[in-house]
């Protein structure tokens, strides 16, 4: 394997892990705070717009409205489909049980590697669908005995965020020459507009705004920048299959905190996540 090629890979992977834990503590932050799902939007929203502007404003400094600029047609695409992806998350949490909302998502890299080989032409390797078919169980696993029928639309809804989610990977890889972090800014603004039009209340006690500012100023910004370069480097189904460590970090920090004892099942499925991710990794700088 080229040593360029190596390095690329090997950022690609860095940056998407650094990213999910800069975001795992996320769930904890979102039960901390207890609000309405569409007041927690208008906040996050708001918040996260703001702490995009301060990120990227340092980055780009006198270059930002440029950059802003150079996403085009193509990152206005991009931050709409982001901005749905997240509204039906919510709306999903909202209205199934959570299991069934979790499991659902898991299968993101499933339609990410479906929209690589239609959009990208890519070849996606063996060990990558076997990987998304071992990850996709494990999170079954982890949800093992809380599944249930739930509710037919969150049900749905959590199918459009998961096949949101791989979409917004595939349309970064394909515009990897553009820097397309500034559309989840725009993003963030549209999911703000949403939650704003829906909310009939957007009060918030000062702990439940503290544990929002955290989530929107700092953690999301930072960590959905890091995921959004991340394709760059690797490809969709890859970031998109190492956003599943979250399945296992959430629930630790959860503990941690609020000394909620995750299950054994849970324990094993991430584990066994962390096996499959770190195996293939391993395959991919060795083959490519």
């Amino acid at each position: 394997m080229p040593a360029n090629s190596l390095r690329s890979r090997t950022k690609g992977y860095l940056l998407g892990v650094l990213g999910v834990l800069i975001l795992s503590p996320d769930t904890l932050l979102i039960r901390l705070v207890d609000t309405s799902p569409w007041t927690f939007l208008t906040w996050r929203g708001s918040l996260m717009t703001i702490g995009m502007i301060i990120v990227l404003g340092l980055s780009y400094r006198s270059k930002l409205l440029e950059k802003i600029h150079a996403i085009g047609w193509f990152g206005l695409l991009i931050a709409l489909i982001f901005a749905i992806n997240t509204t039906f998350f919510q709306l999903s949490v909202q209205t199934t049980n959570v299991a069934n909302t979790l499991v659902i998502i898991a299968t993101a890299p499933l339609f990410a590697a479906i929209l690589s080989v239609i959009f990208l032409k890519e070849r996606i390797p063996v060990r990558t669908w076997v990987t998304i078919l071992i990850c996709f169980l494990a999170v079954g696993l982890v949800f093992a005995g809380r599944l249930d029928g739930g509710h037919l639309f969150g049900n749905f809804a959590a199918l459009i965020s998961a096949i949101g989610l791989g979409t917004h990977f595939v349309l970064v890889r394909l515009k990897r020459e553009v820097d397309m972090t500034p559309a989840i800014g725009l993003a963030s603004l549209l999911t703000c507009f949403i939650g704003f039009n829906m909310s009939s209340d957007l009060y918030l006690e000062p702990q439940q705004l503290g544990f929002l500012a955290i989530l929107g100023l700092i953690l999301l910004p930072i960590s959905f920048i890091l995921l959004t370069r991340a394709p760059i480097y690797i490809s969709a189904p890859e970031v998109s299959l190492v956003i599943l460590l979250e399945t296992i970090l959430a629930p630790i920090w959860v503990w941690l905190a609020i000394q909620e004892e995750p299950p054994l099942t849970t324990l094993i499925g991430g584990g066994v996540i962390i096996i499959a991710l770190a195996i293939h990794a391993i395959q991919s700088r060795n083959n490519s």
